[in-house]
């Protein structure tokens, strides 16, 4: 919304400033292309590359409106309650069946049923989502040989695995050290995301 707002007053002083001086059309819509390019590039930047997790908590914040953005925010400041609750508007919204069961899985294993988390991983088919869901459920269930057998190529998400094996194992310092790792190796709402989920 403050983006509109700014590119409306900066459209219409453009418009005064365009017949005041006369100039062609064509300059303004170069000129608000710019614009609009440079609002489209900010955002996101925050969403895939920014590092800076109060930048990106910001603008998780303003956005509780997309369900996905809504789930985030509540990884960080809901319960598990909520958590499940902002996951139902992100299945009613988004039908692709890969959302679909990576959502399910994530509920799963927030009610501990991580049989039928199981279940929904292996249906995800689309990877490396897939791989890393059935990791993520094997570790929960403290499988640590069936979790690591699995291996990534996004850093983030092996590091992920074996601090959630850390965790589940109470290994505090195991825990931080991948944890760190993984939250390191990550940016943009995913790297907010692993922030949120790993001091809960």
């Amino acid at each position: 919304m403050r983006y509109w707002i700014i590119y409306l007053v900066i459209a219409f002083f453009l418009g005064v400033v365009l017949a005041i001086f006369e100039w062609p059309f064509w300059i303004a819509v170069v000129f608000l292309m710019a614009i609009s390019f440079i609002f489209i590039g900010e955002m996101l930047y925050t969403i895939y590359i920014s590092q800076n997790s109060k930048r990106v908590a910001k603008f998780i914040k303003s956005k509780q409106k997309e369900p996905i953005y809504r789930y985030v925010y509540m990884q960080g400041h809901g319960s598990k309650e909520d958590q499940i609750e902002a996951i139902d508007a992100i299945l009613h919204k988004y039908k692709q069946p890969h959302i679909q069961h990576y959502y399910r899985c994530l509920q799963f294993i927030l009610k501990e049923r991580y049989e039928l988390a199981l279940e929904e991983a292996n249906q995800i088919n689309k990877e490396p989502l897939m791989t890393y869901s059935n990791a993520l459920v094997f570790a929960q269930m403290g499988k640590e040989t069936e979790a690591l057998a699995y291996s990534f190529s996004k850093v983030w998400m092996q590091e992920s695995i074996l601090a959630s094996v850390a965790r589940t194992k109470h290994d505090r310092i195991s825990f931080e050290r991948h944890a760190q790792a993984a939250i390191d190796s990550s940016r943009g709402v995913q790297r907010l995301s692993l922030i949120y989920a790993f001091n809960n």
